[in-house]
């Protein structure tokens, strides 16, 4: 039952065959062997690398979301509301090419709904 020949005869530097088949294999393709991991490895890194990139990107992005004071809360609310309507005074403005317009004095803000109730029936209806 417990047979101490083993199956298959060893050679006389002691490797079993089947070791020695593939240390074989592996001294044969080598270069093939070592191209293969190097792409593998470069690969790898590449995508380690833009998965950190990414990572710091999105805590960038939610660190400046998250970091604000109330004062910073309360603008963002009064910058949502509506604008109030009001007159913008006439001024100069400068191009990017450098030069130089006059800018009449306009009114501004204000919904369409502002409009209709300074209107009379008559002057919506034209």
């Amino acid at each position: 039952m417990t047979d101490s020949t083993p199956s298959e005869p060893i050679p006389e530097d002691g490797e079993p065959t089947a070791f020695a088949k593939a240390k074989g294999w592996v001294s044969k393709h080598k270069p093939k062997i070592l191209a293969v991991a190097g792409t593998v490895g470069s690969a790898a890194l590449a995508v380690a690398v833009l998965a950190a990139r990414h990572a710091e990107e999105q805590n960038v992005a939610e660190e400046s979301q998250d970091t604000g004071s109330a004062a910073d809360s309360a603008e963002e609310k009064e910058q949502r509301n509506p604008p109030t309507k009001h007159n913008v005074a006439p001024h100069k403005r400068r191009l990017a090419d450098g030069r130089e317009i006059d800018v009449s004095g306009y009114e501004r803000g204000g919904s369409s709904e502002d409009e209709d109730e300074d209107e009379d029936p008559g002057e919506a209806a034209a």
